[in-house]
């Protein structure tokens, strides 16, 4: 048993998981940003085209966070027991769920490219481009599916470097072959956009390709199981851990849905506005990328301990966690908005789109601390303990019911620029956390799900 009373105890379990998560997440982010400015060299409305087919896959990603981190919630509390023949079976729903999801996405954006990208933009040249790279790109929606249950699983049981390792490489490819691909370096096509998805859909392959050698090659990993241990699951299983995972699913698929709304409403000021929020947004995401460690660090320690039915102990542990991650928040913002100006500055915008792209630095910025704790409250605390009902209407109530009209009024009514539009639209951020921190309290949220097995 892990003393999680003690602070540096805690601290060097949350690098232990979190790190490798950070560092993943980081590689990540660093290389998009790259790919990113790789692609404003081609001009804004090749910029705003990738930024808006690439909400798409958002919608997508999160979607598949919902389904796994749902799931998730049982694997970590299995952890707790250190019952792999039912995290296998875990793994199968999320196969089964994955997959489904993914290829449903897949064919809608096959079949109607145009109009899905013209919900969020209506110019043409940036229509045209966007569906020339969601043409291709959306063959990558299935492999990622696949290679982030491995990923996401092997943060419950403690093997974060693996899926870290198969990232970065994977990444760096990407990046190497945006380089070839997109501007035509080295004697290769110049193929602008359509290199960009190319780029993407091998790297996504690679890394699906790594993931599986890497686990199966490796001697005893936990998750190298077969066929018929993944999918051996019963109805009776399958209906318990989605009562439980269906809020969760639910949540992710609305939340993500309604911040995608938001640039609906921001394309009503045009391509600049929507390129300057993509570089805020893709700027502000390598922050991210340590809060999202950390938070996915917590909901693994915190479900450990309730698996493990120590509930005070993933109480205090909650505590105390909250007040670490926040003070590293704040310093990441700073950072953050100390430097975003300069990075704006290689993104090959025009300087008054630059000058747009840096005031939204600034409120995106301001906004950090408020949003990762709202990030560890709901992701990584309340929903470890099987609060998934309550996250999902905190979570759907206050982007469709705040967010959402905040955006259109801002931008419909107000007729504000875009940085006080993000404004007006991160006060639902702010009603969230005071509403979660007094659930958090409450306890009402600690449920031991796995105990009866």
């Amino acid at each position: 048993m892990t003393d999680l009373t003690n602070n540096r105890t805690l601290v060097q379990k949350i690098l232990k998981i979190g790190l490798p998560i950070a560092i993943q997440n980081f590689v990540g982010t660093l290389l998009n940003l790259v790919d990113n400015m790789m692609i404003g060299s081609r001009g804004e409305e090749a910029l705003a085209a990738v930024s808006v087919s690439n909400r798409i896959f958002f919608i997508m990603i999160i979607t598949l966070f919902g389904a796994y981190s749902g799931l998730g919630i049982f694997t970590a509390q299995y952890w707790g027991k250190k019952d792999l023949v039912n995290i296998k079976k875990i793994m199968g729903m999320a196969f089964t769920l994955g997959i489904a999801l993914a290829s449903a996405f897949t064919l809608v954006i096959l079949i109607f490219p145009s109009e899905i990208i013209s919900i969020f933009i209506r110019e043409d040249v940036v229509i045209q481009k966007g569906s020339s790279y969601l043409s291709i790109a959306a063959f990558t929606y299935i492999p990622v599916a696949i290679a982030y249950v491995f990923a996401y699983t092997s943060r419950a049981v403690h093997r974060t470097k693996v899926p870290m390792t198969a990232s970065i490489i994977a990444l760096s490819i990407n990046t190497f072959l945006n380089y070839l691909l997109i501007n035509g370096n080295w004697g290769m096509p110049e193929l602008g956009v359509r290199g960009a998805a190319i780029a993407t859909l091998t790297a996504r392959l690679i890394e699906l390709t790594l993931l599986i050698v890497i686990i199966y090659k490796s001697k005893d990993h936990p998750l190298a199981g077969k066929l018929r241990e993944f999918f051996s699951y019963n109805l009776a299983m399958f209906r318990k851990v989605i009562k439980t995972a269906f809020p969760v699913i639910v949540n992710e698929s609305a939340w993500v849905v309604g911040v995608s709304v938001y640039f609906i409403a921001y394309g009503f000021l045009g391509t600049a506005a929507i390129a300057s929020a993509q570089v805020a947004l893709t700027i502000s995401d390598l922050i991210w990328a340590f809060l999202i460690g950390m938070g996915n660090a917590t909901a693994v320690l915190v479900g450990n301990e309730i698996g493990a039915n120590r509930i005070e102990s993933a109480f205090n542990a909650s505590k105390r966690l909250v007040r670490m991650e926040f003070i590293v928040t704040l310093f990441l913002a700073a950072a953050y908005a100390a430097f975003g100006y300069a990075i704006a500055g290689l993104f090959g915008l025009t300087d008054a789109t630059k000058e747009l792209a840096t005031k939204c630095i600034y409120v995106t910025a301001a906004f950090i601390p408020v949003r990762q704790l709202g990030f560890v409250y709901i992701v990584g605390i309340l929903r470890s303990g099987g609060d998934t009902r309550f996250c999902m209407f905190l979570d759907i109530g206050m982007v469709w019911f705040i967010g959402i009209p905040m955006a259109f009024f801002a931008v419909l009514v107000l007729k504000l620029p875009i940085y006080w539009a993000m404004v007006l639209i991160n006060i639902e951020e702010i009603i969230k956390v005071v509403i979660a921190r007094r659930r958090f309290l409450s306890r009402k949220w600690i449920n031991v799900l796995v105990g009866h097995e």
